[in-house]
């Protein structure tokens, strides 16, 4: 036989061994900047270039915040038979969902919000297949950020805190963080709160109230940067943008984080982790089942120019690195992803 032809029968007998295995993410956001930033958007930029790496073919969908379609988009993908399929549990709707869902193989991976204890094993008892899950530590971010800012003011902190919405997993634990961390500081106190769905114009109506009203404010916790850059606004409207510290979750790009007196982040890396995990699970590599990760960090120039990176698409990381497969996988950290 020809070589050629030989090496053509090959590829049809083992398809198992060539295939690129095949993974869905269905984002909750946009593919783009919105009224909400560019966190989701960079979210999937990482987890492509982590795939890339990895050799995983990854489709990416979009929700578009609408979880009616994020509803439609996990029904739809199910159909289509998936090597593992990664979920955001949002406002905890899609867990509902999937045990109204007649039974399915599909493996489930969750990122950055996944369902509580008690509704995994639920979902677990009722056959599907659970794979593991990835979040990051959102009470350590609530905290942290409260610090940083009550360090940085002069005297008596008067903390106005933006929540990103009511039932969010990311939103909960991030309030409480700053809650605790109030309670256990005798200079800090909370005068005012509200909730702004993760939203710049929302978060600068309410703003403009509150600031009308609450002129002790000197502090506005911003659970994520749309939300910080909307209570600026509202500061520069009423001229006191020079009495207020804002502080913000979420690493912006440097033309934003320039008007945000201190930024932490770090948790847009973990769809990187989680392809990296999948990849490990395709392995067969031992890893801890439901992981939850302390990754905040204060934005440095460091950190700016990962982010520049990830919208300029020049990221020179080898994700791979981090995979168990690896003789000397290397622990994944932002300290081990910064240029």
């Amino acid at each position: 036989m020809p070589k050629a032809l030989s090496f053509l029968f090959c590829l049809f007998c083992i398809p198992s061994v060539l295939a690129q295995h095949k993974v869905i993410f269905i984002n909750p956001g946009y593919a783009d900047t919105n009224t909400t930033g560019p966190f989701w958007f960079e979210v999937s930029e990482l987890m492509r270039d982590a795939a890339d790496d990895l050799d995983i073919d990854l489709t990416i969908e979009y929700a578009n915040r609408n979880h009616i379609l994020m509803k439609s988009l996990v029904v739809e993908a199910i159909d289509t038979k998936p090597d593992m399929l990664i979920l955001v549990d949002e406002k905890s709707v899609l867990s509902q969902l999937l045990l109204d869902l007649p039974k399915f193989d599909t493996p489930i991976y969750f990122l950055l919000n996944r369902p509580t204890d008690d509704e995994l094993a639920v979902l677990s008892s009722k056959g599907l297949n659970i794979s593991g899950s990835v979040v990051p530590n959102n009470v350590q971010a609530g905290k942290l950020l409260a610090q940083k800012l009550v360090e940085k003011n002069n005297g008596q902190a008067n903390i106005y805190a933006i929540h990103g919405d009511y039932t969010t997993h990311a939103s909960i634990d991030r309030q409480q963080g700053i809650t605790d961390y109030i309670s256990k500081t005798n200079n800090a106190k909370l005068v005012a709160q509200s909730v702004a769905n993760w939203s710049a114009t929302q978060a600068y109506r309410q703003s403009i109230g509150f600031l009308n009203h609450q002129k002790q404010i000197n502090i506005i916790w911003s659970a994520n940067d749309a939300i910080a850059l909307g209570a600026i606004r509202a500061l520069n409207d009423n001229k006191i943008r020079d009495k207020v510290l804002v502080g913000a979750i979420n690493w912006p790009l440097k033309a934003a984080s320039e008007k945000i007196d201190i930024c932490i982040g770090g948790h847009v890396t973990l769809g990187a982790l989680a392809m990296v995990n999948i990849y490990d699970i395709f392995h067969q590599q031992p890893l801890e089942l439901h992981q939850s990760i302390a990754i905040f960090t204060p934005h440095t120039a460091k950190t700016i120019t990962f982010v520049e990176q990830i919208h300029s698409n020049s990221l020179a990381i080898d994700f791979k690195k981090f995979s168990k497969t690896e003789q000397n996988s290397e622990p994944f950290s932002i300290a081990a992803l910064l240029p």
